[in-house]
């Protein structure tokens, strides 16, 4: 079932968040389950919405993904991301 996962990286500026996206986006961290990403700048940080394929799609991205955030310097996210099941969603054609 799919999923909607938001997380607000709190004290992550945009240029880390580049950084961290140019090796996900390179294949260096495969994003395999991942149907859409979006990231907005807040005040305080970026704020990530993830619409994955399956819970156990997102949780093995994040396993790849928190070694590599943690050596680029990001914090600790101060509350967890919330996850939601999806009911339905649909991709317009091009």
């Amino acid at each position: 079932m799919a999923i909607l996962m938001q997380v607000d990286l709190t004290g992550v500026d945009t240029e880390k968040y580049d950084k961290l996206s140019a090796r996900v986006q390179s294949g260096e961290i495969p994003a395999t389950g991942c149907l859409a990403h979006v990231a907005i700048a807040t005040g305080d940080g970026v704020r990530v919405i993830d619409l994955w394929e399956s819970q156990a799609a997102m949780e093995a991205f994040t396993a790849r993904l928190m070694p590599v955030a943690e050596e680029l310097g990001f914090p600790p996210s101060p509350t967890p991301p919330l996850i939601n099941e999806v009911y339905g969603y649909w991709v317009p054609e091009t």
